[in-house]
């Protein structure tokens, strides 16, 4: 195994996932369509949550689109990259798969602490909900239907404890499909439901997502540190946006 060529890879997709991740996008559709900063206003963030109470529920749903989109995109560019370039990946570890996942990691915490912004930036969410989304059409289904039951019907538009409570509860599904591979045959069965659909690889329902998910969740439960404390008091409102 070259390891300098493993450094490489691994300092690359960080790179790359870190720069796609801090993007503002929030930042950008207010100053370009409405010549608005989010940041001014608001909890001075440059999510979608601040970003739709200062312009509007249409404005803060797009941000969030956009801000998991940004985070796909880096994952699957990378994805293809590894697959389809010159990088021979029976000379990477673990096939690459884990230093593609590393992409996932790298753009939340470019989302966080964008350069762009001084190093300030959103509380990671939306890039936490593109992984196990990212990785499976099942899974994106899942991860939508998860965080709007707990949003819209457990906590009543309370948007931190549901971006809380949701993370543990993917983290937990996922956790559940990881362990179904080890039955055997499931593989064949489980691989029909991921993006790439089990015919290319890179990318699975294995311990590399798991792991990421629990370093990005880390980081959204840190970023949330503020909101915990409101919640404590019970101090913390429903999302009311503009």
């Amino acid at each position: 195994m070259n390891i300098l060529l493993n450094i490489g890879i691994a300092l690359a997709c960080i790179i790359w996932g870190f720069l796609i991740g801090s993007i503002p996008t929030g930042v950008i559709v207010g100053k370009v369509f409405f010549g608005v900063d989010p940041r001014d206003y608001g909890s001075h963030n440059s999510g979608g949550t601040n970003s739709g109470r200062v312009l509007g529920k249409k404005v803060g749903i797009l941000v969030m689109v956009l801000d998991i989109a940004k985070t796909v995109i880096a994952f699957w560019t990378m994805w293809l990259f590894l697959h389809f370039g010159p990088i021979n990946l029976g000379e990477l570890w673990d096939y690459g798969v884990f230093y593609n996942y590393l992409v996932f990691a790298a753009a939340a915490f470019g989302h966080c602490f964008s350069p762009f912004l001084k190093f300030k930036g959103g509380k990671a969410v939306a890039c936490f909900m593109a992984i196990f989304g990212g990785s499976s059409w099942l899974g994106f289904i899942i991860s939508l239907a998860v965080f709007f039951i707990i949003f819209l019907v457990v906590f009543k538009k309370v948007m931190s404890k549901a971006s809380l409570l949701s993370g543990a509860v993917l983290i937990l599904i996922s956790g559940i499909f990881c362990l179904l591979r080890l039955i055997p045959g499931a593989d064949s069965v489980l691989n029909i439901f991921l993006w790439d659909f089990g015919l290319v690889g890179g990318v699975c329902f294995g311990w590399q997502m798991i792991v990421v998910e629990v370093v990005v969740y880390t980081l959204l439960v840190i970023r949330h540190a503020s909101n915990i404390q409101r919640i404590r008091k019970g101090e913390e409102k429903p999302l009311e946006w503009k």
